[in-house]
């Protein structure tokens, strides 16, 4: 009697087993008719219809057989089935987009999303079946992976316009989504692990760039710290790049990482970061870290005797101290590195006044001779005359910026006693 009944139990299963495998059978005779008409070109609004239906019908068809336990030899099959369907929606979408249409950017994301994984739960069950090994020794041998790998790459590239259209309407949080998708597409997807591999490909960096700026908008600071050394690797931004991670850092509260990122940044490539560098000299001068900043300075200089930004900030440095020849000779260095550096040409010109200012104040009280006097005043006119022709300069370059110039010119005029042009910076100045 037992024996009858675990007959009778097998006979059930296998029925089951039968029947949902010949479901799947089904299906793909359904799938191979709306291939057809996929690739029937002009396609006739009836056709069109019937397409539609085909896939819509037979994905219900299809869709309990992927969970069912009772689907045994034709679950591959009922994976490969459903990526098919899914491909062919997706092709709906890249001929509106080849003939120059709208698309609905959400749904042709989630259709990508979902053919790839349905490739992918395809290639496992051949994988875990011995399939692919089966396939690799015998190319006569049925592997609907081998023709999957190459549509589940073109999903990648799928995706990465979907995040460029999510990025563009400021959707962040769903653009990065699609550019982490894309970096980690070996990790994510196993039939194609070896062709998405990150390294040697030349378009990674770019992605690295993206995810990252999409990642700083969502707030994502976590991806950006595990993207940003890729993303540095963009060289058309890779200023950007380090500002998008100091920028990160800043607003996570790290002075200490941001400090330490922007000096490393500066010193590797001063030209491009600095802004850098003037926002950690900022720091440190708000600060009343002198000595930091005098040490951050040397090692600019050290890395670079012409650089701009290294002489400039040491001469600011040498000015707030008031040794006004030493910071001079930096302000002419940054000066000679940029002949527009408008900032250091007006310290430049700023120090020569103080300087005269400083010479002028020692000889107060003194009880000297006339003759005495225009001796002891002609350093403090040397002075100012040498500020003349720096803010001549800045004239020059920011001639709307009146103020600027023009009260310290009106200075240097007095006390060279030069009349007219006194009258010229004051009538310039009005009623200041």
């Amino acid at each position: 009697m037992k024996r009858l009944i675990c007959a009778a139990l097998l006979l059930t299963a296998t029925v089951a087993s039968f029947a949902q495998d010949g479901v799947v059978k089904k299906a793909r005779v359904k799938m191979e008719q709306a291939q057809d008409l996929v690739a029937t070109p002009d396609r006739k609004p009836a056709d069109e219809q019937k397409l539609q239906d085909l896939i819509t019908s037979t994905l219900e068809m299809i869709e309990p057989t992927l969970t069912s336990p009772d689907t045994k030899k034709q679950l591959a099959s009922a994976w490969d089935v459903k990526a098919n369907l899914k491909l062919f929606q997706i092709n709906a979408f890249v001929t509106q987009l080849q003939a120059g249409q709208q698309i609905d950017v959400q749904a042709f994301h989630d259709l990508i999303i979902d053919a790839v994984s349905a490739m992918e739960e395809c290639y496992k069950v051949e994988f875990e079946k011995g399939v692919i090994a089966r396939r690799q020794k015998d190319s006569e041998v049925e592997c609907y992976s081998v023709r999957n790998k190459a549509f589940a790459l073109n999903c990648r590239q799928y995706l990465a316009y979907c995040g460029q259209q999510f990025f563009s309407e400021q959707e962040f949080s769903k653009a990065e989504d699609c550019f982490i998708t894309w970096m980690d597409y070996s990790k994510r997807y196993t039939i194609v692990a070896q062709e998405t591999s990150l390294e040697g490909d030349p378009n990674v960096p770019q992605m690295a760039f993206f995810t990252c700026l999409c990642a700083y908008n969502a707030k994502d600071f976590a991806t950006i710290s595990q993207y940003i050394d890729l993303a540095k690797q963009y060289e058309e931004q890779k200023s950007q790049a380090v500002q998008l991670q100091l920028a990160a850092l800043i607003e996570q509260g790290d002075t200490v990482a941001w400090l330490e990122t922007g000096k490393q940044a500066v010193m590797d490539d001063p030209d491009s970061n600095e802004g850098t560098a003037q926002n950690i000299l900022a720091y440190y001068f708000s600060n009343n870290k002198t000595d930091e900043a005098r040490a951050f300075t040397n090692q600019i200089i050290e890395s670079d005797p012409t650089s701009r930004i290294g002489n400039y900030a040491m001469g600011t440095i040498l000015m707030n101290d008031r040794k006004f020849e030493e910071a001079i000779t930096y302000f002419d260095k940054a000066i000679e590195a940029d002949p527009e550096f408008s900032d250091a040409i007006y310290n430049a010109g700023v120090c020569y006044c103080d300087w005269g200012y400083d010479i002028n104040e020692q000889l107060s009280g003194k009880k000297m001779t006339q003759a005495q006097y225009d001796a002891a005043v002609a350093p403090v006119k040397d002075c100012y005359a040498k500020a003349e022709p720096y803010f001549l300069k800045i004239r020059e370059l920011e001639p709307e910026n009146t103020r600027k110039w023009a009260s310290r010119l009106r200075t240097v005029y007095s006390v060279l006693d030069k009349k007219a042009e006194y009258a010229e910076m004051d009538a310039l100045l009005g009623d200041e």
